[in-house]
């Protein structure tokens, strides 16, 4: 279902009571964990406007709302109920936020300590306090400098693409997916193809620091937030051998422990989509000591059922309030529907 024919059922559920009437049904013990990425104003950006979960003022509304209708958890709680397989009794709400922008800090860490609230912070360790641009973000910069509006790709498989038909933001989201399915192994050549198709260059020279830097970590975790790894380089890690994805996993943890000085066992897969991990993504987590893994392809988590390795998030994108609302309360009524 498109994004506007939703806002228009949530616009018709909020304007007939329909959503606060469903907010005091009976509510299925879950656990919801909701995943954020950059927090911040989408339209100003030079690089990808999909990676913007919502504004710091909708995201201090949202925490806001969550706070007053959800009992709100902590990493630990979640691992403590793994780990005993204890029942909830009630819905619970845990926010996680992928790549460690630096916005997370400037603006998502002083909204959730104002409110009380734990967020969960997952860095690529080869990012943190860096200049380096991303290859999502590489993607969104070539093409919204593109001086062609119609090209083809010919790697990792021939597609054609219209910026004057799909938008430039579709059209870079239908690029990012390509890059990600599992035939593309050769970042260099993607990123070269792109540029000749359309003539233009990635990001070149000095740019303004991205990703928090390890001091706004720290002071981060002393102010009640809790971190994880989201590997060393954000790699796919279906995509490399078995042994790469064990120094994947071991390099971030090693990293993030010297830094923070806090013993560091869980990860969030970079992408998240079901294909990419897999049972020798599982073995490495196990050989490398992590508790838990969570995965980002949607859905909800019982204690009876959740698995430590693919515990399911859903992604906040960009919302109206009447949406999340309607998001929220159906997911907790029936345990699976994030609309």
């Amino acid at each position: 279902m498109i994004r506007g024919k939703r806002d228009l059922i949530a616009n018709v559920c909020a304007a007939t009571g329909a959503t606060s009437l469903c907010e005091h049904f009976p509510r299925k013990p879950v656990l919801m964990v909701l995943n954020y990425h950059r927090i911040g104003d989408f339209e100003s950006t030079e690089y990808d406007p999909g990676s913007f979960s919502c504004t710091a003022a909708e995201f201090d509304w949202q925490i806001g709302y969550f706070k007053r209708h959800y009992r709100t958890t902590t990493l630990d709680e979640v691992l403590d109920l793994l780990r005993r397989a204890v029942p909830l009794a009630e819905p619970r709400v845990l926010f996680t936020f992928d790549d460690g922008y630096i916005d997370n800090y400037q603006f998502a860490f002083p909204v959730l300590r104002r409110h009380g609230v734990q967020g969960v912070f997952f860095l690529p360790t080869a990012f943190t306090g860096t200049g380096r641009i991303p290859w999502w973000d590489t993607i969104a910069y070539i093409v919204k400098r593109s001086q062609r509006s119609t090209f083809r790709l010919d790697y990792p498989r021939s597609q054609e693409f219209d910026l004057t038909a799909s938008g430039i933001d579709e059209g870079t989201m239908r690029i990012l997916r390509l890059y990600t399915q599992p035939e593309m192994q050769d970042h260099e050549r993607f990123l070269e193809n792109l540029e000749r198709a359309c003539e233009s260059s990635r990001p070149g020279g000095e740019t303004s620091r991205c990703f928090l830097d390890w001091n706004e970590a720290r002071e981060m975790l002393a102010g009640g937030m809790a971190f994880g790894s989201h590997t060393h380089n954000h790699e796919i890690l279906s995509k490399l051998p078995a042994r790469d994805q064990v120094e994947e996993l071991r390099l971030s943890r090693e990293i993030m422990e010297g830094e923070l000085h806090r013993k560091i066992d869980t990860l969030a897969y970079p992408v998240g989509a079901q294909e990419t991990f897999s049972s020798e993504t599982m073995d490495a987590l196990q050989q490398t000591k992590y508790r838990a893994a969570f995965s980002f392809y949607g859905g909800f988590n019982r204690t009876d059922s959740v698995a430590a390795f693919d515990i399911r998030r859903c992604g906040v994108e960009r919302p109206t309030r009447k949406r999340l609302r309607l998001q929220a309360t159906l997911g907790s009524l029936t345990g699976s529907v994030w609309f």
